[in-house]
């Protein structure tokens, strides 16, 4: 997960991202959260990007572990199974491929 990670974080800084917080200490479905800026046009642009904990996996697990997959959203999530305003993404094989969908999404975001 660790290269999915810092993959994704390259990704969003090529993009016009910054991370301004970072929460480890979350529920248990919820491995960790960024909240990113847009520093291109509309600067200041806020989502949060949230790393998904497989709902399968065994509770006492360690940071990293059992993450599969990223939920972008325009305000802080509740639960993994938010239904309105996110995009979900696999963080498995080939998730790359799904990067441009992602970040697209994230254009598309606005929050206060």
């Amino acid at each position: 997960m660790q290269a999915q990670r810092q993959g994704l974080l390259s990704t969003l800084e090529e993009h016009g991202w910054r991370i301004v917080s970072h929460e480890e200490q979350l529920q248990w479905w919820a491995d960790e959260m960024w909240l990113i800026e847009s520093t291109w046009s509309p600067v200041g642009r806020l989502a949060y990007v949230t790393f998904l904990v497989d709902p399968q996996s065994q509770r006492d697990r360690k940071k990293g572990e059992n993450v599969w997959a990223i939920m972008a959203s325009s305000t802080k999530p509740e639960s993994m199974w938010t239904r309105n305003d996110k995009f979900t993404m696999t963080m498995n094989r080939g998730w790359k491929e799904s990067l441009p969908a992602f970040l697209e999404y994230l254009a598309s975001l606005a929050i206060g």
